[in-house]
């Protein structure tokens, strides 16, 4: 999972799932958030079945969550399995080798909707909080 560290206190989860939501509807993506001020989860997925069916459908679910000094957001990607499974049909049975490449596509299209969906969290958090930091992980204590 892809994770961000914001160092803010102070971010509104059901407004920043709210905006991310409809960013994404504007694109085309179904989207639906659940949740509350301590932990909201956003779930987001483009391509219809039988994209699905060909291992190249993309969905993500980011979460947000509160923690000492700020907000960890993350991002899980859901459907990788999907991917392995229209990958191993495709080389069990040569005439379906095709699969093999759309499932690669799919792996493609996945990770690339992990990281543009970071990015635009990354946008909306400071329309929230214009100084919030942002890191991989959250400072580790001094010893």
């Amino acid at each position: 999972m892809d994770a961000r560290f914001y160092n803010t206190t102070n971010l509104d989860f059901e407004r920043l799932a709210t905006d991310l939501e409809n960013f994404l509807r504007t694109q085309g993506y179904t989207v639906q958030h659940l949740g509350n001020n301590e932990q909201m989860t956003v779930q987001l997925k483009k391509g219809h079945d039988l994209e699905a069916l060909l291992g190249m459908q993309a969905a993500v679910t980011i979460t947000f969550q509160r923690s000492q000094g700020g907000v960890v957001v993350g991002a899980g990607q859901q459907k990788w399995i999907d991917k392995a499974a229209v990958g191993a049909i495709g080389i069990a049975f040569p005439p379906l080798w095709p699969l093999l490449v759309t499932a690669g596509i799919g792996a493609i299209r996945q990770v690339e909707l992990a990281n543009r969906v970071l990015t635009i969290v990354d946008g909306l958090v400071h329309q929230q909080q214009p100084d919030a930091a942002v890191s991989h992980s959250p400072a580790q204590p001094a010893q």
